[in-house]
């Protein structure tokens, strides 16, 4: 059963995530990188072996005195979860082995987006890519789903989503569980996205960063030493809610949030476009949309600045569904805000990038799911991280 697949003691984690972050090593080289016995570590390997989470990766010749050793690595078919992304009118669900490597994407536009039938689809949808993929029962975690905001970790639900009607308090957690049987964890989804380049990143990723997350709004995530700070119910870095102008009226009941004065979801509204198709215009620069969409760009400048005067991050990532279509001249500006009017300008450059994962938020969301799977690990304290 999948619960024997979890790990019983804390050393099975740390020599888990050790070969993880190695990609391949010896039974040596884990008792030099995890100061345990080599006896504790060749104990813990073979129970790994025998849970099918790792698995040889032939001898290593480059050992001392020339002498040849097995050397160890994760065992990708060892578990699989699904990963959901949960959009305007639509959803990416991505199948996700235990690297993290996408091995079936389907997205798909819902001509209602009511919860019922957004819920019976992705439930459909994930009978048919399990089936196809031939992924074992016992192999499989479950289902992590990345959804926008207001989300409430306590009840596993979602309420009331800016332009998602009909969805007033929907328990998407526990609907989704006892649809398809099996564990479901629930975040939002600049978290997940968030989650998923940090697991990328690796050993690499930096001791903070602020994620700047592109949809129909604008979301963001802070991370710290590869956790996510998630707030009280989950909904922390929303910065489409910083104020930069008096009007109009935003769906959170303030005035001249970020987002309802420039966002793709506003202005392909006005033009009456799919944000999609709208955010495909702003990448080949095509008029008159791409003049009025870079009018606002100083405003995010503006929100972006004031974020990391506050949080000083060491990095800010652009990603999110839109992310690669409106970033780099985004990336541009805020380098160039950053540089002229941040408080450590002096000091350091703040940089600014792309994201390196592409559907990060849905990968994110499975990622979470197994690590939920093999740690049991809940949230706690107001923030979420990985630790497989």
């Amino acid at each position: 059963m999948l619960g024997d697949r979890g790990f019983r003691y804390a050393n099975q984690r740390i020599v888990f995530r050790t070969i993880r972050q190695a990609r391949s090593v010896t039974r040596r080289q884990l008792t030099q990188q995890t100061d345990l016995s080599f006896q504790t570590v060749s104990n813990i390997v073979s129970e790994l072996l025998e849970m099918g989470l790792v698995m040889s990766d032939g001898l290593a010749t480059n050992q001392p005195a020339g002498k040849p050793a097995e050397s160890i690595k994760i065992d990708p078919r060892g578990l699989f979860a699904i990963g959901v992304l949960l959009d305007r009118m639509g959803f990416q669900l991505n199948l996700i082995d235990l690297l993290g490597n996408s091995r079936v994407r389907v997205s798909e536009s819902l001509p209602s987006g009511q919860p019922d039938t957004t819920l019976r689809r992705i439930t459909a949808i994930s009978r048919e890519v399990l089936a196809g993929a031939q992924v074992p029962e016992n192999r499989f975690a479950g289902i992590g789903i990345a959804s926008p905001g207001p989300i409430d970790f306590r009840y596993g639900a979602v309420s009331r989503p800016p332009s998602f009607p009909g969805w007033a308090f929907v328990p998407l957690q526990q609907r989704l569980a006892d649809m398809l049987n099996c564990s479901v964890s629930l975040i939002k989804d600049s978290h997940a996205a968030a989650l998923g380049e940090i697991w990328a990143l690796n050993t690499e990723a930096p001791s903070s960063l602020f994620y700047l997350y592109f949809s129909a709004g604008i979301g963001g995530a802070l991370v710290i030493d590869n956790r996510i700070w998630t707030g009280f119910l989950g909904n922390a870095g929303e910065i489409g809610h910083v104020t930069v102008a008096h009007d109009p009226e935003c769906d959170c009941g303030r005035r001249g949030c970020l987002e309802a004065v420039w966002s793709l979801g506003r202005s392909a509204g006005q033009a009456g476009i799919p944000v999609d198709r709208f955010a495909k215009l702003l990448k080949t620069k095509t008029a008159p949309y791409w003049d009025e969409w870079q009018q606002g760009i100083p405003l995010l400048t503006q929100a972006t600045l004031d974020v990391v005067n506050v949080l000083e991050p060491e990095l800010i990532v652009i990603g999110g569904p839109q992310g690669e279509e409106v970033g780099p001249d985004i990336i541009s500006a805020l380098n160039g805000g950053l540089q002229r009017e941040g408080f450590v300008r002096h000091l350091r450059p703040i940089a600014v990038r792309p994201s390196m994962l592409s559907g990060a938020a849905s990968i994110g969301a499975g990622l979470l799911q197994l690590n939920t799977s093999l740690t049991s690990d809940i949230r706690s304290s107001g923030e979420i991280g990985l630790g497989i």
